[in-house]
């Protein structure tokens, strides 16, 4: 009788380690989906920036210029979706006012064409790009002469 006492304690035992480890295993498995989750949004934001990284700094009046043409392309990618739409600011000198936040209407393709039409090939400019503050997308790139 005794020993059949403690097979049973021993069989409870090794029942209750198992239900444990199970819990444990499932866990760990929700927290390993819920960082890949974020991993992914991530992912998606730095796709989303990535065409537009290659423009930021000193750069050719040819290159801005290929730049207003990917930022009116990309635009026009999005044509219900205006918190997806890039504005550009273009300023002879000193600093441009760039947007931290997504636009609330569209941006025209006309003001984009009209200061793509300012930027000469042969001169230089510095291009700054601005990030929406909550998503961390694209949401404005700033055009300066040099």
């Amino acid at each position: 009788m005794e020993n059949a006492s403690k097979a049973l304690i021993i069989a409870g035992a090794i029942l209750i380690s198992i239900v444990i480890i199970s819990l444990g295993v499932m866990i760990v498995g929700n927290v390993m989906d819920t960082i890949n989750g974020a991993n992914v949004s991530e992912q998606e934001r730095d796709a989303y920036n990535q065409p537009f990284l290659a423009y930021e700094g000193t750069k050719s009046g040819t290159q801005v210029r290929a730049l207003c043409n990917r930022v009116l392309s990309h635009n026009q990618g999005y044509p219900d979706d205006y918190s997806r739409h890039i504005t550009i600011v273009y300023a002879d000198s000193g600093t441009p006012t760039l947007p931290t936040t997504v636009a609330s209407a569209a941006v025209t393709d006309s003001t984009i064409t009209s200061i793509k039409n300012k930027i000469k090939t042969g001169n230089t400019y510095t291009v700054s790009i601005s990030y929406d503050s909550n998503s961390g997308y694209v949401v404005g790139i700033g055009i300066v002469k040099k």
